[in-house]
């Protein structure tokens, strides 16, 4: 029987990789630190789109719509080439959800793919205050003051996208991964 975490036996095999990332990963993450990597990110997606509506309600539509659209593109475009595919290894849970929906494409181009493909996440990441400062600045200008709800909002996706994501992702999710010096999300 297979270790939990490693990849089944009917998945390719791992190929050599162009960044020295082993072939296969033998720890499983727990459901509570995927539960805990994937909180804040919701919470960014959630409180942009307010921030979204507050500039104008399809503005936060369209980015209510982006989000989901983001992390199937990552599923697609870059888990599939993860060493994590089709494990329980992956702190974010997309190990195991990606291989539900797209196939395994190989893990020798990981660091590659994963650099050109990353930018689907930055909308999810800079948007979000990006509204926030302009509600904020614009209801300032028009003579209204200081908008609160939108100035706390624009704190929190800041605190949450540049703070709390990193750190989770640096001293939860990945700590412990044997790869993470290599990765291309750590490095």
């Amino acid at each position: 029987m297979p270790k939990k975490g490693v990849r089944k036996k009917d998945q390719p095999e791992v190929q050599e990789s162009d960044c020295d990332i082993p072939n296969q990963c033998e720890r499983q993450v727990p459901l509570w630190i995927v539960i805990v990597d994937n909180i804040p990110t919701l919470s960014l997606f959630i409180l942009g789109t307010i921030l979204g509506i507050m500039v104008w309600w399809p503005v936060g539509i369209l980015f209510a719509i982006y989000c989901p659209f983001s992390i199937v593109y990552f599923w697609a475009r870059i888990c599939t080439y993860c060493h994590h595919f089709d494990t329980r290894a992956c702190p974010c849970g997309y190990g195991v959800l990606a291989p539900r929906f797209f196939k395994f494409k190989g893990a020798k181009n990981f660091k590659t793919v994963f650099k050109y493909n990353i930018f689907i996440m930055f909308p999810v990441f800079l948007f979000p205050p990006l509204f926030g400062a302009f509600v904020v600045v614009r209801d300032w200008l028009e003579g209204d003051g200081l908008n609160v709800p939108a100035f706390v909002l624009l704190v929190a996706v800041s605190v949450i996208g540049f703070v709390i994501i990193p750190a989770i992702s640096k001293f939860v999710g990945c700590r412990g991964c044997e790869i993470k010096d290599k990765c291309p999300w750590m490095t």
